[in-house]
This record gives C-alpha cells, structure tokens and sequence, in this order.
C-alpha cells in the first residue's frame, strides 16, 4: 500500500502548478460525488451537488492556503512571514458545521439530518485531504464513508427498533377513561411512554386523549385502530410522530 501511494503521489506531483490543483480538485469532485449520489439516491436534503461543492471547496482552500507558503508578501526587509495551512483547515472544519446545522430538523421528539450533517462534516474532510495532496488516502476514506452510508444501512434495517407516535383517542368523558386507554393500549402490546388529556365541547361530554407509544412493528401499529372498544366510545382521530 505504501509503495502504490508512492507511486500515485509522484506520478501527480510530477504535473507541476497549476496542473496539480486541478487534478486535486477533480479528486475532491470523485469523493464529494460518490458521497452525494448516495445521498442523493436516497432523497437527502444535501444531495449531488451539495456535497461536490463542499468538497471541492475544502479542496481549493486547502490548496489556496498551501500556495501561500511560496508566494512573495510585499513586506520590509528583515521581517518574517510564516504560514500554517492547518489553521485554515480549522477554520474551514468549523464553518462546515453551520452548514451541516442546517439540514438537521427536529419533528416532535424525532431529529432527521443528522446523518447528513455528520456526512457534509467527513466530506470536508475528503476535500482537505485531496487539496493536501493524500491522494490514495482521500479515496480509501470516501470508500469507509460509503460503506458508513450504504452498507451500514442495511445492517441497521436488521437490528431491532422502537418506533414513536402520538396517537389521539377521542372519546365520552368519565372518570376512569383515561386508565383504561392506557391500559387498553399496553394490553394491546404498546409501549406507553406518555399521556395527557383535553376537555372537548362545551358541555365536556367528550375528551381527547393524547398518549405517546412505542412499537417495534410497523404492521402491528396499523392495527391500533382495532385494539381500541368496538362500540363508539372511542375513536382515533390523529396520528403525528412521537
């Protein structure tokens, strides 16, 4: 592995500036867009683009901040000028965690995008290490996030889950109605987690029960509408992510 990585990183130095930007630049472009298809395939909020543009940008200011080091500052005799390039990169780390920020959104108690966020981070990553000139590294880094997106995805599909929802149960007002939809529901097989109620009406004959459950089947939270008494004392009347 160390004589292959050798051998890719003398034959692309050997292209001098600027041809060795743009070849790390089109690298960049390779990882950032094998990471976006796979979010794109699966309808993330950073899709294709999103996630070429960082890449390749955390690529041009790894490059930018490299080039530094051989330019000629306009400065007076006897000064000294040094650059860290590393402390654009911390810079840069820091910046994308904005970005990610944005595509994390919370739905009640459930949070989506911070997969995504987290991808946006490592892809930054990608971007610097193609623009430092890690070429053989910058893919076999995009090849473990890959497998991290794609192949753990099915692994996680196999493992168990608990899934939440906040269902409302309308239904005639008496004193003990609320124990018994809540028992109702655990004898059902549900995870009760959370309850609380809502006088309806202005006579208050009827009462919206809020409860939040857990389930580990999705076909068995179908039939919730079933467990519930058959005669019309009580209904479902919503449903919304817990």
């Amino acid at each position: 592995m160390g004589t292959l990585d050798a051998w890719v990183h003398s034959n692309i130095e050997a292209l001098g500036w600027p041809m060795l930007g743009v070849v790390r630049l089109l690298i960049a472009a390779v990882c950032g867009g094998l990471i976006g298809a796979e979010r794109e395939v699966k309808g993330r909020q950073a899709g294709f683009r999103t996630n070429v543009l960082v890449c390749v940008g955390c690529a041009v200011v790894m490059v930018v901040s490299i080039r530094m080091a051989y330019t000629e500052f306009p400065i007076r005799p006897g000064a000294e000028v040094r650059v860290d390039p590393s402390r654009i990169a911390y810079g840069v780390m820091g910046g994308i965690g904005f970005l990610g920020a944005g595509t994390i959104v919370r739905f009640g108690a459930t949070v989506r995008g911070l997969t995504t966020a987290a991808g946006i981070w490592a892809v930054a990553g990608l971007g610097l290490a193609a623009g430092l000139g890690l070429y053989l590294f910058a893919f076999l880094a995009t090849l473990v996030v890959l497998a991290v997106l794609w192949g753990l995805d099915y692994v996680e599909r196999l493992m168990p889950r608990r899934y939440f929802r906040a269902v409302v149960v309308r239904r005639l007002w008496d004193e003990d109605c609320i124990s018994r939809t809540v028992k109702t529901l655990r004898l059902a097989g549900f995870r009760v987690t959370d309850w609380s109620f809502e006088r309806r009406g202005e006579d208050l004959r009827r009462v919206d029960i809020t409860v939040t459950i857990g389930f580990t089947s999705k076909h068995h939270f179908d039939d919730l509408a079933d467990h519930l008494p058959e005669n019309a004392e009580a209904e479902l009347v919503a449903v919304r992510e817990g």
